[in-house]
């Protein structure tokens, strides 16, 4: 089911700006004016200059500008992503969706699909413990990295209910913690128009179904409606896995000429068992086996926020405040004879941002000012318990139950954050200049419910600068520069796993360890984007240095434990270049990009893996593990292709495929580049929409050619024989997934519901 339907042009400009950068990235996008079709083709020659790319006029942006509106002038790389073309695939999870634009590759180290982590420039964000953050993910404007270990549960986000996501490459320097890569922003979808119900139903491969309603449109006295809600159930491709949750969202506002209020709210809870890697002797024969089942997640998050705005003769003042609760219990089945691993989370945080922006005339060109101030506070419990392998019954959630068999770790974290911002942005004739800084201070105590004695508290601060500057050298081509810097101070699980004397047996016991330096990357990029009335192109190139960049390293001692450690200089290299236009008669859309990443270390690092123990010197796979300065990073590919498209066959039938490319990759644990990486995997997708009257049939097959090549590769000993093995996870069966949708009152062509971030005309 389309929530997003419009007219064909419309729909091919959207392509267009799905491929490209030509947008904002806003952290609360409350107000828009729509663009017409006549304007979203124009060529020099009608206007007289030439074409931009689009102009979303937002009030609060997390681009490097000042200004209230931001188009093709921004000295960074910005796309947005619409949602309709985000769900013509009918993607399980955002990740897999976002896996066909130029640069963002995913991999799944837990063995399931609605489990995976993304890449992008270099820096990962995901569901997996213990990855080290490097991409902050919002929401409505709201951060969505659990404090406790600043990873991100992609699965219980309403996948189903995007106006449109905006993503951020690059430092993103005004944003705070995590964004050291850049940031992803999902925008929801609200109601527009006349009131309408939409029902849609899924089945597909191995089980899988969701029942989806969503309830949408105008209401009295200005405001307006987006309410839904759904569950979803998948018995998994591989053995001893599925996935089930259910989800409920609500958006609510009010727009007018000088005020805004926007409310979201939203309840989600989601259960996976997980099959995690395999070992390569298993894993050539029998991709499906789960070779240590019963490992599960099970995930419960609640939020709510309000965004308000006001504009007065002296500025516009914007507010985001919101509350955020999450409970986690994960479960790790580990090999016999080591004890499985049982750990429970509670997060709880309340925090807000005050914007405050004003522009005026200077000279011959035009000032804006910004400024704001941004905080949070967390409230963090863990607790973790060792379970013999003959006792795998639950461990009792009690929060006063201090003398819990197997209890390891009972930690508390009243963790808080604040920081002050201010952009100053001076546009003249051709030229754009913007100036920016953000001032971050970071306090997190542990108090330690078993040893109280071990209670500590870190204190960390930063100031993250970033300037840039574009120009307008006209025909259609705009050249920017920019340089920056952005931090992540280290999570509370780094923390509390960083002696090497001490290792932490996963998912992680915490105590009163070294403390950890913050991580600070510095980039520099360039770049031209070229925009004409059927085709667009962007290609830039970059430069990343980090400095005391967090890794896990596995104990000595023990395979299943490890500890957090800072080595002090890696970098990223690298370039991309984005294509996209439309063709006959804009029946058809298309883009390609490529994307290329050589992320390295540049001080020499010893990392211990378990291809480093002494029992395993015999091995085809021992090595020291010492990773010299220009070893590569692992898991991230140097080369991406992607490529895709959309034909619409009439006014009844759309087509459309993508494919993706992802290159050879270091596996885990050869950080020192000793033995053969991971080959490289490609996967196509298809799918098809038939819509008559006020009903649609959504068809969609991912992996079309069903391949299984490995996705995620580590070291591990395999128990059953000995040996010391590759450990490898496979790409996701084919998939079939068919939609059947139905609009309570409009026909297949109108416009159901629409994000805030229509173009708007320059």
């Amino acid at each position: 089911m389309n929530r997003h339907r419009a007219l064909r042009r419309v729909a091919a400009a959207f392509a267009l700006r799905s491929a490209l950068t030509g947008g904002a990235l806003a952290l609360a996008a409350v107000s828009a004016r729509a663009q017409t079709p006549d304007t979203l083709h124009r060529t020099p020659s009608d206007t007289g200059h030439a074409t931009v790319l689009p102009r979303v006029e937002v009030q609060a942006t997390i681009a490097p500008s000042a200004l209230a509106g931001v188009g093709s002038d921004i000295p960074a790389r910005l796309s947005i992503v619409n949602g309709a073309s985000l769900g013509a695939t009918r993607p399980r999870t955002l990740p897999e969706a976002l896996a066909t634009q130029p640069g963002i590759s995913i991999y799944d180290d837990l063995g399931t699909p609605w489990k995976v982590n993304v890449m992008s420039g270099g820096f990962a964000a995901g569901p997996t413990v213990g990855t080290p953050g490097g991409i902050s993910v919002f929401l409505d404007g709201v951060r969505q990295n659990e404090p406790d270990a600043q990873e991100v549960n992609f699965d219980l986000l309403p996948t189903g209910h995007i106006g449109h996501v905006e993503l951020l490459n690059g430092p993103a320097s005004l944003l705070g913690p995590n964004a050291l890569g850049g940031a992803i922003n999902i925008v929801s979808a609200r109601g527009v128009g006349a009131p309408d119900l939409d029902i849609e139903t899924t089945v597909g491969s191995f089980g899988g179904y969701s029942a989806e309603l969503a309830g949408h449109g105008a209401m009295p006295r200005g405001w307006d409606l987006y309410a839904a809600g759904g569950a979803v159930a998948e018995k998994g491709w591989r053995e001893a896995t599925s996935e089930h949750g259910y989800h409920g969202f609500l958006n609510i506002g009010r727009e007018g000429a000088t005020r805004s209020i926007r409310v979201h709210a939203r309840l989600a809870r989601s259960r996976a068992e997980t099959a995690g890697s395999l070992p390569a002797s298993i894993f050539s024969t029998a991709p499906r086996v789960n070779f240590t089942p019963g490992d599960f997640e099970d995930l419960t998050t609640g939020q709510v926020d309000l965004n308000a705005t006001t504009s007065t003769s002296a500025g516009m003042l914007s507010l985001t405040t919101y509350v955020r609760r999450s409970i986690a219990e994960r479960f790790n089945v580990n090999q016999a004879p080591d004890p499985n691993v049982r750990g429970f989370t509670r997060n709880a945080t309340v925090g807000g941002t005050l914007d405050w922006r004003r522009e005026h005339e200077l000279g011959a060109g035009r000032l804006a000012w910004r400024a704001g101030l941004d905080g949070s506070v967390n409230r963090v419990r863990l607790r973790i318990f060792n379970e013999a392998q003959a006792n795998v019954a639950p461990a009792g959630d009690d929060e006063d139950d201090e003398e819990a068999p197997g209890l390891t770790t009972d930690v508390k974290s009243p963790s808080w954050d604040a920081a002050a911002f201010g952009v100053l942005d001076y546009r003249i004739g051709h030229w754009s200049v913007t100036a920016a800084a953000r001032a971050d201070r970071v306090v997190i105590p542990f108090a330690n419910q078993l040893r109280p004695a071990d209670d500590t508290r870190q204190r960390f601060q930063n100031l993250s600068p970033r300037a840039g500057v574009s120009f307008d050298a006209g025909r259609g081509i705009t050249l920017f520069a920019s340089t920056g810097r952005s931090f992540r101070a280290p999570a509370i699980l780094e923390l509390g796993c960083a002696d090497p004397a001490a290792s932490c047996p996963l998912p992680f016991a915490l105590g009163d360890d070294p403390p950890l330096a913050p991580v600070v990357a510095a980039t520099h990029e360039a770049g031209v984007r070229l925009a004409a009335s059927q085709v667009r192109l962007e290609a830039s190139a970059y430069r990343t240095n980090v400095r005391d960049e967090i890794f896990f390293v596995a104990a000595p001692d023990a395979v299943l434990a490890g500890y957090f450690m800072n080595v002090p200089r890696t970098r990223r290299d690298g370039a991309s270049v984005t294509l996209a236009g439309v063709a006959a008669r804009d029946r058809l859309e298309w883009r390609a990009g490529y994307a290329y990443t050589d992320a390295t270390f540049r001080s020499a690092a010893r990392l211990f893996s378990i291809r480093s123990d002494d029992e395993f010197d015999d091995s085809a796979l021992a090595g020291a593990n010492v990773a010299r300065p220009g070893a590569r990073l692992p898991l991230i590919p140097a080369h991406q292709f992607t490529g895709g498209g959309s034909y619409t066959v009439s006014s009844l039938l759309s087509l459309g495929a993508e494919a993706r490319y992802v290159g050879t990759q270091w596996l885990r644990g050869d950080e020192a580049n000793e033995t053969s990486p991971l080959g490289g995997h490609a996967a196509v997708d298809a799918h098809a929409r038939f819509a008559l009257h006020r009903w649609t049939v959504s068809v969609a097959l991912a992996n079309l050619f069903d391949s299984h090549r490995a996705i995620f590769g580590t070291f591990n000993e395999n128990r059953r024989s000995g040996q010391l093995e590759r450990f490898l996870t496979p790409m996701t069966a084919r998939t079939l997934r068919i939609t059947l949708g139905r609009s309570l009152r409009g026909a297949s062509g109108s416009v159901a519901a629409t994000d805030d971030s229509s173009d708007s005309s320059q």
